[in-house]
């Protein structure tokens, strides 16, 4: 008799313990300006791209910290540095929506990051080529991507 209350409460214990662990909706506890994790969604010129879900954040070295979204055909690159205040060292934007181009910061153009929670919102301009010209051309960006 011992073991089958025993065996009761254990099973008890496992069942609501598992219930408590559940992660029911993980957008529920989100705080708002945050997007889920590995996710990013970007705007270049102003048309919001679907939202990229191969994400990799690299471990900081020193105050930088490296991020990847996308692919080597079509993606983006962005380096944060929080030595100080957060600020883009650089964006590499590689044919998203057409656009091929880069920001580098230091050598005009402007660039600033926020973070929310684990989002990093970046919002700036990259010089490069798009689709409709072999011209040169700035246009604006706006990334956030969640590590």
């Amino acid at each position: 008799m011992k073991n089958r209350v025993a065996f009761i409460a254990a099973a008890a214990l496992m069942i609501g313990g598992g219930a408590a662990c559940s992660s029911g909706n993980p957008s529920a506890t989100r705080e708002p300006g945050t997007l889920p994790p590995g996710t990013a969604q970007l705007t270049i010129d102003g048309k919001n791209l679907p939202p990229i879900r191969a994400v990799d954040c690299a471990p900081p070295e020193k105050y930088l910290t490296t991020i990847t979204a996308g692919n080597d055909a079509s993606g983006v690159t962005v380096q944060v540095s929080n030595a100080g205040k957060l600020a883009a060292e650089f964006v590499r934007i590689r044919n998203l929506n057409g656009f091929t181009g880069d920001y580098d910061r230091g050598l005009g153009g402007d660039a600033t990051v926020a973070l929310t929670e684990s989002t990093y919102h970046i919002a700036g301009t990259a010089f490069g080529y798009g689709p409709k010209s072999p011209v040169p051309t700035t246009q604006p960006f706006t990334i956030e991507v969640a590590c």
